[in-house]
């Protein structure tokens, strides 16, 4: 009985296993948070740069989407406009 009490559930060793892509960063101004910033953004694969211009596009064009969340078919009408010339 009184080995069972010395026995520790330690969290911390599942937890420090498990990979973490994020970090808490703290920086001594603006101007370096922001280039930390840019400097993040220009990592980007073009792959998650078009992720993220997706979720751009529907945070400001939600109001026109389908109720399943996808866009609309694109109409494709092609007008011809002959000029005259005198």
């Amino acid at each position: 009985m009184a080995e069972d009490v010395n026995i520790l559930n330690d969290w911390g060793e599942a937890y420090k296993a498990a990979p973490c892509a994020k970090k808490i960063t703290f920086f001594t101004s603006f101007e370096e948070a922001e280039e930390h910033g840019l400097h993040e953004m220009a990592k980007h694969s073009h792959e998650e740069r078009l992720k993220n211009l997706e979720i751009l596009r529907k945070r400001t064009h939600g109001h026109m989407l389908l109720p399943d969340g996808s866009w609309p078919p694109l109409k494709r009408i092609i007008t011809i406009e002959y000029a005259s010339y005198l």
